[in-house]
């Protein structure tokens, strides 16, 4: 009864985890995945390592999707010498507004 009852767990937790990916990329929903988890109770979490893997891609697709992970993706962009000239323009911006007398 015990090997059924971690059976039916398991299951659970990974039809929670296929839930999520579905809600996540806008699939339609399963039936028996539903009932696989109403017949483990109800309210399944997922293992501590399953659940650090959907934060870890969670975190690494909202790094994609920034506009510096965009940048980051584009052959032949060097972020750092792009930071290194802006960072040199505003210090040469700061130094002739230094020297107007009208500010």
């Amino acid at each position: 009864m015990e090997r059924d009852a971690q059976f039916t767990q398991r299951k659970a937790e990974r039809a929670t985890l296929r839930s999520h990916f579905r809600d996540k990329y806008r699939l339609p929903k399963n039936e028996t995945d539903e009932s696989q988890i109403q017949m483990a109770g109800g309210d399944v979490e997922l293992p501590r390592e399953l659940a650090k893997m959907i934060e870890e891609d969670t975190e690494e697709e909202e790094e994609r999707a920034s506009v510096l992970g965009q940048l980051a993706s584009l052959p032949g962009l060097d972020l750092g010498s792009l930071k290194d000239k802006a960072q040199t323009t505003l210090g040469d911006l700061k130094q002739s507004a230094e020297k107007c007398h009208i500010m």
